[in-house]
């Protein structure tokens, strides 16, 4: 049982229950909500673990064709072979790209209620809340596979990785880690950062849900400007270098301001142009979403009504 699958598990299992009580209070069937909220769970899995793997495409390659193997070792075996072709496979050992599921997860559920006649908007409001506790889960199972890990770090809350976490292998294979030590040096815990943070956004969208159920759309746009902005933030700080950098800039005074080694990029990942692109999409919609406000003050918080994006 590995515990960051376990994590996940509860995270979507959260998710799922926090979505279908809210759900029923809104009128959406019951029954039908389950069927979303179990094909929303496969994209969004499939979605995220394809994303990792373009992500880290050259790192599959070279573990399917050993070339990242030592010269001179012993030829591999069939399993062992078949074990390294199917390495994207292994979803139990970590590396989900959130935003690649989210994305995965909102098609589906705006065919499924363009299917229903229901209003994509209240969907969104509905799985806002649950989609923020269940990412709270699943950093923590991420930060107990050690991937998503952050930078070195002197701070007293910096967290050190044993050998066969997701952290000590990668550092290992680009030579920061001596030969023969046992623990990765003092990172920080970006997983715990984003974890918190998801769940300050959930403990908002419950304070404001109430108030906002004749706003539909309003709960789910607040929910990605806050986390877009949350990652933006905590991408400053991440270290695991498979990810990609569209422009790497290095910045020693806005790194030593951040107490980040002077000679690793901050910016621009593709977590971060992702997360201003979305933001700005946030912006946008919520034009529109006002205006539509604007036009029907009182609609009713019912889940009948039908799509006007």
């Amino acid at each position: 049982m590995h515990t960051y699958g376990v994590l996940i598990a509860v995270g979507i299992g959260a998710g799922i229950a926090l979505a279908y009580r809210e759900g029923r209070r809104q009128g959406l069937d019951g029954g039908r909500l389950l069927d979303l909220a179990f094909w929303m769970t496969v994209a969004g899995l499939v979605a995220s673990r394809l994303a990792y793997g373009l992500v880290n495409a050259g790192e599959f390659a070279r573990a399917c064709t050993g070339s990242d193997l030592p010269p001179g070792g012993a030829p591999r075996g069939l399993g062992a072979w078949l074990a390294d072709c199917t390495r994207i496979l292994h979803v139990w050992e970590g590396g989900l790209v959130f935003y690649g599921g989210a994305i995965g997860a909102g098609i589906v559920a705006a065919l499924f209620a363009r299917r229903e006649r229901w209003s994509f908007w209240r969907v969104g409001d509905v799985f806002a809340p649950a989609l923020a506790l269940g990412h709270a889960f699943g950093r923590l199972g991420c930060f107990a596979a050690g991937c998503c890990f952050g930078k070195a770090s002197a701070g007293p809350w910096a967290v050190a990785f044993p050998s066969g976490s997701v952290a000590f292998d990668e550092l290992l294979s680009q030579g920061a880690i001596a030969p023969g030590a046992t623990l990765t040096p003092p990172l920080h815990p970006t997983q715990l950062y984003e974890a918190a943070g998801e769940l300050v956004i959930f403990a908002v969208l419950m304070a404001l849900r109430p108030r906002w159920r004749r706003r539909p759309g309003a709960l789910l746009l607040t929910y990605v400007a806050l986390y877009t902005a949350l990652r933006f933030a905590v991408e400053l700080f991440r270290g695991d270098t498979a990810r990609l950098y569209l422009a790497p800039l290095t910045t020693p005074h806005l790194a030593a301001w951040l107490g980040l080694p002077a000679t690793e990029p901050v910016l621009l990942s593709v977590g971060q142009l992702t997360s201003v692109l979305l933001l700005a999409a946030v912006g946008i919609a919520l034009v529109r979403r006002r205006r539509a406000w604007r036009a029907d003050p009182a609609a009713p918080p019912s889940g009948a009504d039908v799509a006007r994006a």
